[in-house]
């Protein structure tokens, strides 16, 4: 895997997506606040399931969770998007077309390592919408679904293994032939609060992230929260003296959110 220098600034941080991305048709990015979470799926970060397992979990959404899922006779794919989407653990990662996403998922989330992985993907396969996800045996792509809110987000598909009869998967960072197309970009940590203030200048926040009802109510919480002190202001963020912190759905300081970290 690739590392570049520290991050000190968003500047340096576009400077540095930029130079990579003029290079390839698709990257992705992954924002993370603290560097030892490695690049597994949930369904591998504790009890690691097997894809029958999995395949068992989904089948009871199915059964029970139907009228919960906007389509009528969704394939094995789209029904574990959606639950993947809702909270199941799954052998599904998170990552987002928008690297200033990625970057505000590092920063908003807690954590003393924020920092952020570009995947070049232009080789990685997607998935056909009918193929079996538990049976791949390389990373995939999902199906991008075209009514989903989440217009920017984009999911890779782990392949599992058994070793002596036990579910194993591998973390992306250690998987042969993938190492030369994960680049990581660390975040100096003290700049977390500037770097939140000049994403949302830019349009970038709860609201804009999750593009729903949801993300505007989070947002709003954070602008009504009741401890005025955590307000981000120009002296705060280092920024200019007549940068203003007031006006539209603005961010508040220090307002960590744990269930806003990617997956």
């Amino acid at each position: 895997m690739k590392h570049i220098n520290y991050i000190d600034s968003l500047s340096k941080f576009t400077a540095a997506i930029d130079n990579i991305k003029k290079q390839h048709k698709t990257v992705l990015y992954r924002g993370q606040p603290n560097i030892r979470s490695k690049l597994l799926p949930q369904v591998a970060r504790s009890i690691t399931k097997s894809g029958e397992t999995e395949a068992n979990m989904l089948a009871v959404i199915n059964l029970y969770g139907r009228e919960y899922i906007d389509l009528p006779n969704p394939t094995t794919c789209q029904l574990l998007v959606q639950a993947h989407n809702a909270g199941l653990e799954t052998r599904l990662l998170d990552w987002s077309v928008d690297p200033y996403e990625a970057l505000w998922y590092a920063c908003h989330s807690p954590g003393s390592q924020p920092h952020v992985y570009m995947l070049i993907a232009d080789d990685i396969p997607t998935l056909d919408i009918n193929e079996n996800p538990f049976e791949i045996e390389q990373l995939h792509i999902m199906p991008v679904n075209p009514g989903s809110p989440y217009k920017n987000k984009r999911l890779t598909a782990h392949p599992s293994r058994l070793e002596n009869g036990e579910p194993q998967f591998t973390a992306l960072e250690d998987e042969d032939g993938l190492q030369s197309l994960l680049t990581e970009l660390p975040i100096m940590p003290d700049l977390k609060d500037k770097i939140i203030y000049e994403l949302n200048e830019m349009g970038i926040n709860e609201h804009s992230i999750y593009n729903s009802l949801y993300g505007l109510c989070r947002h709003i919480n954070l602008m009504y929260d009741n401890n005025q002190c955590s307000r981000i202001t120009p002296e705060d963020a280092d920024l200019p003296a007549d940068a203003s912190a007031d006006g539209d759905l603005k961010q508040f300081k220090k307002k960590y959110v744990p269930d806003f970290d990617f997956d």
